[in-house]
């Protein structure tokens, strides 16, 4: 257990981590700091700044009555967004997993479309004719700066992108972008579905049965935002029909149980939610820039609508 103690930032994560001792030690002696577990034993009446994980911010929170903004090291905010206020500000660690959430997406396609896992597996000559990317289009479900990195290379496999966010505003890269409330006009066609989408009511189940009828036969969905985007039944329905492979990085329930279905299905695809790393770096950076930010009473990068939800 730690000790009892005043804090004015606390720092909730393995100490042992780099990022962690980075900040600490960059922090002056004037801002009060530590470094504990959403467990320890701490007095939380004078914290006015909170950097973690967000499942572990949420703990403590409701503990903070001085806290005025808790810095997430996750892109998503979910268990931690419905604390945004004008009086609290939720910051989001965004714009550093375009680079590995391309090299996922792109990845599992090529797998897929080029037949490379039965490859590696075969013990005898397989005359397998590979599919290709060229041609296919792609919808990308979430426009953000996750979703906007993946046309560049989608162009030059030959794949046309159609975006969706919530109204359906412009964004370079893309073809087209539809609203949600579009959505089905979105989906109709599609060879792959690539959702990014972040957790909140208004994505909960968007990916349903009406949603997956209007794609091509032999789609590839991919799932790499959240899993509360998806009905899960549908899908399964789906994958003896419409729906060729289905990549699912994250799900409603984690760690995804061991009786679950979608364990069973041979066209099913489960990566543990290890698409993007959080790189150490990035979160040490942004940190150091929201804090001074907030030290000079600035606007906060990547702050929280409380409205929308992210």
């Amino acid at each position: 257990m730690t000790d009892r103690q005043t804090l004015n930032t606390l720092i909730v994560g393995d100490s042992s981590a780099s990022w962690c001792r980075e900040i600490q030690q960059w922090l002056t002696p004037q801002h009060i700091c530590n470094i504990a577990n959403a467990a320890d034993n701490i007095d939380l009446s004078q914290v006015t700044v909170l950097l973690g994980a967000p499942t572990e911010l949420a703990k403590l929170i409701p503990q903070c009555p001085r806290l005025q903004w808790a810095q997430s090291t996750w892109a998503g905010v979910d268990a931690i967004s419905h604390f945004a206020s004008d009086s609290l500000s939720v910051t989001a660690l965004k714009g550093v997993f375009g680079q590995s959430m391309t090299e996922y997406v792109f990845g599992w396609l090529l797998a897929l479309e080029r037949n490379i896992l039965n490859h590696a597996h075969a013990t005898g000559w397989q005359a397998i004719e590979d599919s290709s990317t060229a041609g296919k289009t792609m919808g990308i479900m979430g426009t953000g700066s996750i979703g906007s990195a993946l046309p560049s290379i989608a162009t030059q496999l030959g794949i046309t992108c159609r975006g969706l966010n919530s109204d359906g505003r412009s964004i370079a890269g893309f073809d087209h972008v539809y609203a949600s409330d579009d959505r089905l006009s979105f989906a109709q066609g599609l060879d792959y579905l690539i959702s990014i989408l972040p957790s909140t009511p208004a994505t909960d189940h968007i990916i349903d049965a009406d949603l997956l009828q209007c794609l091509n036969p032999n789609a590839i969905v991919i799932n790499v935002g959240r899993g509360n985007a998806l009905r899960t039944q549908d899908l399964l329905d789906a994958l003896s029909q419409k729906v060729r492979y289905a990549v699912l990085d994250v799900f409603e329930e984690e760690p995804l149980p061991s009786d679950h279905p979608f364990w069973q299905k041979s066209n099913v695809f489960i990566t543990s939610h290890t698409a993007a790393a959080t790189p150490s770096n990035a979160v040490v950076a942004l940190f150091k820039e929201n804090f001074e930010r907030f030290a000079r009473g600035e606007p906060l990068r990547y702050e929280v609508d409380p409205l929308r939800g992210y």
